[in-house]
């Protein structure tokens, strides 16, 4: 088949274009964890900036200040109770429980001195190259993730800057039936709300219940202190991902637990202040979070479950940033089913009502 000069041409071009798509693809599916943070940072700082739209300042100080008020602060705090909850971890790792773990799963083939003299550096002498490569393993460590963080900031920076002027000419360069505007305004807010809302609903349970259970333990004797009271607030925050029981999955054992040692210990009038935790458990930890805020950031459109499911295996998936990387692709699935899987069988840009507006009504047919 003889092609003409133009056909020529415009085949490769387009194998030219197919190529610069396929480097550009595979440099974004590099950075994707860089591009899932920027896109939560996005959703994060948003409403500071559009609240900042009172005040007689530019875009571009509006953005580099919305950023500044929430992700310092934010950082530091997230940091703070991380770091709590690390230290914690570690004591109840080095409480004799990874003894027994060991002991269990040394079936005869490890040996366990060797292990110990690895991990604790208890050695006479040191390998100085070995020194030497660990440093440089960890420069560079930091340094990519001082970049990553970078880009993260620029990222989130330019979309809150560019992002609106960006997508408005897109739909009116490439939407003619307006069927992707509809599908943006569905998806935006729903992202904002399972990114922000809930992830924010996650880490203010969690400081609540860190903070409660300190200062119970300040209150009460040892005998009824609250054990590892920052590992257990965080799966408190971590609890509240389930609606109503996930939080008292954590609270309601932890306070039984605390009954049954004034039990053992013979000591009754220790129940009070067991009591007492119950109550501001249910009303601070549990009733404020899960029905205050939550009703101020949950989505109605997207099924609790389905966001869940997500968080769960969202990370399993994809690593860390599969938290973010999840719930994304569930609120983008779910709405393409309702907004632009209508239009692609019908041709209705008005979205999914009910079935049988598509198979017609079986009783009509008869």
């Amino acid at each position: 088949m003889n092609l003409d000069a133009n056909t020529q041409r415009r085949i490769v071009i387009a194998v030219l274009a197919g190529a610069l798509f396929l480097i550009v693809g595979y440099a974004l599916f590099a950075f994707v964890a860089v591009l899932v943070f920027a896109v939560f940072l996005y959703y994060a700082v948003r409403p500071i900036f559009r609240s900042l739209e009172r005040l007689p300042l530019g875009r571009r100080f509006r953005a580099m200040l919305s950023i500044i008020l929430f992700g310092l602060p934010f950082l530091v705090l997230i940091a703070y109770a991380v770091a709590i909850v690390a230290l914690e971890l570690r004591e109840l790792l080095n409480s004799g429980t990874t003894d027994r773990i060991v002991a269990e799963l040394n079936i005869g083939g490890l040996d366990l001195e060797s292990l110990e003299t690895l991990v604790t550096g208890e050695q006479s002498e040191i390998d100085v190259d070995t020194v030497i490569d660990a440093l440089l393993g960890a420069t560079d460590i930091v340094g990519s993730v001082l970049i990553q963080l970078l880009l993260v900031v620029i990222i989130a920076y330019y979309m809150l800057v560019e992002g609106p002027r960006l997508v408005t000419w897109l739909l009116e360069s490439y939407d003619e039936s307006g069927i992707l505007r509809r599908y943006v305004e569905e998806v935006d807010p729903e992202l904002s709300l399972a990114l922000f809302g809930n992830i924010v609903n996650v880490f203010v349970t969690a400081i609540i219940a860190i903070v409660t259970f300190y200062l119970y333990n300040l209150a009460v004797p040892s005998t009824i202190t609250v054990p590892f009271p920052a590992l257990v607030g965080a799966l408190a925050g971590i609890g509240s991902l389930i609606p109503v029981v996930g939080i008292k999955l954590v609270y309601i054992p932890v306070t039984v637990g605390l009954g049954a040692n004034a039990w053992l210990a013979d000591e009754p009038e220790l129940f009070g202040p067991i009591v007492v935790l119950i109550l501001v458990c249910g009303v601070v930890i549990d009733f404020i979070p899960d029905f205050v805020i939550r009703a101020q950031v949950s989505s109605d459109q997207t099924h609790t479950g389905m966001l869940l499911i997500a968080y769960i295996i969202g990370p399993a998936a994809f690593g860390f940033y599969g938290l973010f990387l999840a719930p994304i692709l569930l609120i983008c699935t779910t709405n393409a089913i309702t907004v632009l899987l209508p239009y692609v069988v019908s041709g209705r840009t008005d979205g999914q009502t009910t079935l049988e507006e598509y198979t017609g009504n079986p009783d009509e047919s008869e």
